[in-house]
């Protein structure tokens, strides 16, 4: 059975205090955590290993999340992700062909709604 400290999760957010939030909440549920604030950082990071989801939000200056999400894919990683968005713009996804996220959370959202969003990762996990 797979503990939460055996998953990594990248949180890929542009803004600081919802991104340290998060990280907060997370590790306080016992999972690892890693925090990028942008496309460009999250590329520029060493990979890490083991079981690992992305958290990601769809709207960043330099490259957006859906951008990202394509880097990630072409790069052949095959990473559950759970998109956010402060938008209530539903078709902000439909610029990605094939977005095959786990999940779609809408700012602001709940611990409970991130924790349900992160067990489907979980299960949905590729290595």
């Amino acid at each position: 059975m797979t503990q939460p400290s055996d998953i990594t999760i990248e949180v890929v957010d542009d803004d600081n205090d919802l991104r340290n939030t998060l990280v907060m909440v997370l590790r306080a549920q016992g999972f690892q955590v890693r925090a990028h604030p942008s496309g460009p950082a999250y590329l520029s990071a060493e990979r890490s290993s083991g079981i690992r989801l992305m958290l990601l939000d769809v709207r960043m200056p330099f490259m957006s999340g859906l951008k990202l999400h394509a880097e990630i894919r072409r790069s052949g990683d095959l990473l559950p992700v759970i998109f956010m968005s402060g938008e209530n713009l539903p078709s902000e996804v439909s610029d990605d062909p094939e977005p095959d996220a786990v999940a779609f959370l809408w700012k602001p959202f709940r611990t409970q709604q991130l924790l349900q969003a992160i067990e489907l990762a979980v299960q949905s996990y590729k290595t």
